[in-house]
């Protein structure tokens, strides 16, 4: 689901109130996969709430999530945030409950490679919800990928997913336990920008004129930490995540440091 208008959001605090009635009612609260946007927008109303709840996707780095809203006999009443997907899980299956997460491996012929558009399309071209599935993570050999999904849809995919863009397939089920993952790569970039204000910032990641930097964020194509910004003054801090579309996402790690000029030493990372 794009995050686009207020409607958006107020459609997704809608989903999570019916969550958070069904923790209320003594039962785990648990959401589809949710993009990083909504995970941003829906943890930060459960915190508000004081819900006591988890996030987990299948593995620690993983981007899309779902949210498990845990009742108080679970917890106690005085855990009001969110905690380690680890110890969520641990309480999960102490009740009885499971995350409802199967982990999936496409191996390709090798007659070809395959892309992560081509995983995610041939998945979806089955007739999927986004929102029934999680990460797709290409693997360095190019022609193999693991992907999460929501548990019930599992076999179904298993049976149906016989080709990827061309190519015929094979699919496994994976043990969470057995899932390992390359680590997300990352490309440095340095630079100095002559304020912290986000055009200067947006000029410097993106290798435009702080002209068209600016007009970018009054376009509405920048977010700062997924919320829209359409403020080209707004001071960026540190650690925050800045989206541009069109360019990428990215990681300011720092904005410091004077040059003898007297500019600010930018430090960021693009994500791949």
């Amino acid at each position: 689901m794009p995050m686009e208008t207020k409607e958006d959001v107020r459609a997704l605090y809608a989903r999570m109130e019916d969550l958070c009635l069904r923790a209320e009612g003594g039962e785990v609260g648990q959401s589809d996969f949710l993009s990083p946007r909504e995970l941003h927008y829906g943890t930060a109303y459960l915190t508000r709430k004081g819900v006591p709840f988890f996030a987990f996707g299948g593995y620690a780095e993983a981007e899309r999530k779902k949210l498990y809203l845990l009742p108080d006999y679970m917890t106690g009443a005085t855990l009001v945030a969110d905690m380690d997907h680890e110890e969520g899980i641990d309480l999960l299956e102490s009740y009885g409950y499971s995350a409802e997460i199967a982990a999936v491996r496409i191996d390709g012929s090798g007659y070809r490679s395959l892309t992560h558009r081509d995983f995610l399309g041939s998945l979806l071209g089955l007739g999927l919800e986004r929102s029934v599935l999680g990460d797709v993570v290409t693997l360095e050999e190019g022609n193999r990928a693991v992907f999460f999904c929501e548990e019930r849809i599992a076999p179904f995919l298993l049976s149906e997913c016989t080709k990827v863009a061309n190519d015929k397939v094979k699919l496994r089920r994976l043990a969470i336990t057995e899932v390992v993952l390359p680590e997300r790569r990352f490309i440095s970039l340095r630079d100095t920008v002559a304020s912290p204000r986000l055009d200067s910032v947006v000029s410097a990641l993106c290798k435009l004129s702080r002209e068209k930097a600016r007009d970018a964020v009054l376009d509405g194509m920048v977010e700062i930490n997924f919320e829209s910004e359409d403020r080209p003054d707004r001071t960026v801090t540190v650690p925050s995540l800045i989206s541009v579309r069109g360019c990428g996402r990215y990681r300011i790690l720092a904005l410091s440091e004077v040059t003898r000029k007297g500019r600010l030493r930018l430090e960021a990372e693009q994500y791949r």
